[in-house]
């Protein structure tokens, strides 16, 4: 019943400004939908209920963050029924957001970062090595997303000003200053490749390096190492180091959050700024004073 209206929904979408994993999570929630519908034996978008969307969201034993993702999607389609009055309501609205346990991110200490900065400096083929060596350096001092490493160009490089040019989900920009260290492996690699244009990071092929082999590279450094590592841990390490130097403003922009709920998810108590603080409290010579008076 609702599969042309599926297909409308996702024409729309690719329109607006909604990133590749949306799009997924509407192509596989938005079906199931309409099955679940189907098995209902309702005939007309009119006659589904709040219940109905209920009953949907909790079905199949669902895990908490599958109900997340079914929820958000059936927000965003009946947005889309409601604009093109195919229903008088976005009944959606309604349904409440699973509540999901909130895990404090890990992240690597500065020795375990030195670890993995030596296996890559150490890697036996000195052309991957510089490559592979600067691409952990976005990871750990941008705390870029590897598609953002992916996405960079030679032209986003400007060496002049000690900028970057990030491209990011949802088809945004941002420029963002680069660390003096980043700088000095950057501007080795620039001259060792010696072009103006194209990739910044390619593959054996000369090609665009992938997702998948910087994924298979981290693994790789995991397994040998004997140390977890995985992209967004380079994320979550950029995001609590930089906030006990810079505070979370600083961290909101580098991270390039639109919304600061998204980056507190990343911060951690800072004990050297909770220590200031407490040195500094009023109540901390409270006793002092009253000594002082007897």
């Amino acid at each position: 019943m609702l599969l042309k209206t599926i297909k409308d929904f996702l024409l729309y979408c690719n329109t607006c400004d909604f990133g590749v994993r949306s799009l997924k999570v509407f192509a596989s929630i938005l079906p199931r939908f309409n099955e679940f519908i189907t098995s209902l034996d309702i005939t007309s978008i009119k006659d589904i209920s709040y219940p109905h969307l209920l009953e949907f969201v909790i079905s199949g034993n669902a895990s908490v963050h599958l109900k997340k993702q079914r929820v958000w999607a059936l927000h965003q389609f009946f947005h889309f029924l409601k604009l093109n009055k195919l229903v008088t309501s976005n009944i959606a609205t309604a349904l409440p957001y699973p509540k999901i346990d909130k895990k404090e991110p890990d992240f690597f200490t500065v020795a375990e970062l030195k670890t993995i900065l030596r296996y890559f400096l150490d890697q036996e083929d000195s052309t991957h090595k510089s490559r592979n060596t600067l691409m952990v350096l976005f990871l750990v001092f941008l705390g870029l997303r590897i598609s953002s490493v992916v996405a960079l160009d030679v032209s986003d490089i400007n060496m002049k000003e000690s900028l970057v040019l990030i491209r990011e989900k949802g088809d945004r920009t941002r420029i963002l200053p680069l660390p003096q260290a980043l700088c000095s492996f950057l501007c080795r690699y620039l001259q060792s490749i010696d072009k103006d244009v194209g990739p910044l990071f390619v593959s054996g092929r000369n090609r665009r390096i992938s997702l998948r082999m910087i994924q298979h590279l981290i693994s790789g450094a995991s397994r040998d190492l004997g140390i977890h590592i995985h992209s967004h841990l380079f994320r979550h390490t950029a995001a609590t180091h930089l906030n006990q130097i810079a505070g979370i403003e600083v961290t909101q922009q580098t991270l390039g959050h639109r919304r600061m709920e998204n980056t507190k998810q990343y911060i951690h108590l800072n004990p050297t700024v909770y220590a200031e603080y407490m040195r500094r409290h009023a109540y901390m010579t409270f006793f002092d004073k009253e000594d002082s008076h007897e």
